[in-house]
């Protein structure tokens, strides 16, 4: 089953999504705010210093006579000064560079040059300009017949209130960030709750657990996965149970034929036998015939004998004979017995190869590997059996070709071959199956491997035991009562 993404990887990136569109969403509204607002103060400050600035150039061209004294301009000033209070300060210039100043801070050289020419012109200036280190609206005009009158109208109090709205908007789009990264977690936590109970349900399928089912309550799109997923399940398990009955029924009729045929062999390999030992008064015919007879009815009988342990095998029915065995001696018993004693290298290294195994299971592993390296590979074939704490190694090795990498990962495969070419020979494509599952009912495993020039190794890996497992337990499972590993 494909693997689902981890839900672990896609709340953070809901909720990084949320705060992400909060953030650039906050940051439009208040750029876009304040500099609304920004051009609406400063448009009524100068609309107010225009306004105040006409009112004055009214009030000059009023109080003072044509071609007034600088006495006079002074005099103005000073009232001007007056009525201004700290609302705007005035700059009064002659035509011959004089001026008159109701700050002390200002000057002619504070007028902004861009106003020059559309008060000497007989209009009134406008500009936003800084001088002697502070922001103003300066608004300048000239009455008939008097100097030009330069009004300054500080902007302080209206930079720091639009700074004021800056950090309130900032704050205001963090605090959106924040409580939309919030929202975010609750509702990707709603949202994935879901897809975390259909990962977990998807787990339960794959370790088995076919009756799993999802809720399909509700009427949004998780309802109608919940359903499709049930479905599949119900489907899934109506297969595998309709699997599960084919495959016991093959069982069952392998183990049947193979059970019907043990009598039949059992006469026919007697009967071969006998035939075998009077072959001598048979024409040459005959002879071959007899010959055929009893090598193909002994390969028939082991592969009704190897048919029946694989169907107890499937079936979890193979008895297992605990005892103390002696790996290193049951080693060395399974080549001399075979006759194998002149085609096999055997040596052993570390302390403590006894544990607690099937006797019968054991030697069956050991005769196939060894058996199998001098047929398909090459004498000598080297066998070593070596031990840790933890476990007990028997490695069988021979000096042929090796194995193919393409036949690798199929060696234990039933039935199969690495030369199909020869499917005549005395192998039935079980025993390596067999002695897999022998190894795996003693806790251990089988394995292969089969470097470039270096021949097969085949590696059998047994669980060092001091007591018998439980009877109904899996043999891999200790426990320091009744399956005590050393």
């Amino acid at each position: 089953m494909a693997r689902l993404v981890s839900v672990s990887r896609l709340r953070p990136r809901l909720v990084a999504t949320f705060a992400l569109v909060a953030a650039l969403t906050s940051a439009a509204v208040a750029i876009t705010s304040y500099y609304i607002t920004r051009g609406v103060v400063l448009q009524r400050a100068e609309s107010a210093a225009l306004e105040e600035t006409q009112a004055v150039l009214t009030d000059a061209a009023a109080s003072l006579p044509p071609s007034p004294s600088r006495a006079q301009v002074a005099e103005l000033v000073e009232r001007l000064k007056v009525r201004a209070g700290a609302e705007f300060d005035v700059v009064a210039v002659n035509d011959d560079g004089n001026f008159d100043t109701t700050s002390l801070s200002l000057s002619a050289e504070s007028v902004p040059g861009s106003l020059a020419g559309p008060v000497d012109a007989g209009r009134i200036g406008l500009v936003r300009a800084s001088a002697a280190g502070r922001p103003f609206v300066v608004v300048g005009g000239r009455p008939a017949g008097a100097p030009a009158f330069y009004l300054f109208f500080p902007l302080r109090d209206v930079e720091q209130d639009l700074e004021l709205l800056r950090n309130v908007l900032a704050a205001a789009g963090a605090a959106a960030v924040v409580l939309s990264a919030a929202v975010g977690a609750l509702a990707a936590g709603r949202v994935l709750r879901p897809l975390r109970e259909t990962r977990n349900a998807a787990h339960r399928l794959e370790v088995g657990l076919l009756g799993t089912r999802l809720p399909e309550g509700g009427g949004d799109e998780f309802a109608d996965l919940g359903h499709a997923f049930n479905r599949m399940a119900e489907a899934l398990e109506a297969s595998m149970g309709e699997l599960r009955e084919l495959e016991g029924s093959h069982r069952r009729f392998v183990a049947d034929v193979s059970h019907e045929l043990r009598t039949p062999l059992t006469a026919l390999t007697t009967a071969a036998d006998v035939l075998d030992a009077h072959r001598d008064g048979l024409d040459d015919a005959g002879n071959r015939a007899a010959r055929l007879l009893v090598r193909e009815s002994h390969r028939l009988a082991t592969l009704v004998e190897d048919l029946m342990e694989i169907s107890r095998l499937d079936a979890g029915a193979a008895p297992m004979a605990w005892e103390p065995v002696d790996v290193v001696a049951l080693v060395g018993a399974a080549v001399a017995t075979r006759g194998w004693g002149d085609r096999v290298q055997m040596a052993s290294s570390g302390e403590g190869q006894t544990t607690i195994a099937d006797h019968r299971r054991l030697d069956a592993i050991v005769a196939n590997l060894v058996g199998n390296a001098l047929e398909h590979g090459r004498p000598p074939v080297r066998l070593l059996v070596t031990a840790t704490p933890e476990e007990v190694i028997v490695v069988v090795n021979d000096a042929g070709s090796g194995i193919p990498p393409d036949h690798l990962d199929r060696v234990f495969d039933r039935f199969y071959k690495a030369d199909p070419a020869r499917p005549g020979g005395r192998g039935s494509g079980l025993g390596l199956a067999i002695a897999r599952e022998n190894a795996r009912l003693h806790g251990g495993d089988l394995t292969v491997s089969s470097p470039p020039g270096s021949g097969a190794t085949f590696t059998l890996r047994l669980p060092r035991r001091v007591a018998e497992p439980l009877p109904a337990g899996d043999p891999t499972v200790t426990t320091a009562r009744h399956d005590r590993v050393l």
